[in-house]
């Protein structure tokens, strides 16, 4: 009897979507739009214990996600613009960068 893989319920790039967004929204609320690695983590699963996560029919929580299919929340943040992991003593933080820098479209106009 073959087993099927079922794999999980969201694909990468709305988890990728999801993530981003949630991870803006909790930054946003931060004074001076900073928070440490492990702060997020708990907030992030706390945001999303509504949020139905499986992988082979089995609940799993946002961080084991991120875990498994971007090899971790760090490298995660490492590949978005939007991010900046800052080190300070034996902690790592995450800071927002610049959010009116993120929109602006440089157009050469000039003949």
């Amino acid at each position: 009897m073959v087993h099927k893989n079922y794999k999980w319920n969201i694909s990468e790039e709305k988890g990728r979507i999801m993530i981003s967004d949630l991870v803006v929204d909790i930054l946003k609320e931060k004074k001076d739009n900073l928070i440490d690695i492990d702060e997020l983590s708990f907030l992030l699963n706390n945001r999303t214990k509504t949020l139905t996560i499986t992988n082979n029919k089995k609940d799993k929580t946002l961080t084991n996600y991120i875990k498994v299919v971007f090899g971790g929340i760090i490298n995660f943040i490492d590949g978005d613009d939007k991010f900046l992991l800052e080190k300070k003593d034996s902690t790592t933080l995450l800071k927002l960068t610049d959010i009116g820098m993120i929109d602006w479209v440089f157009v050469d106009g000039y003949k």
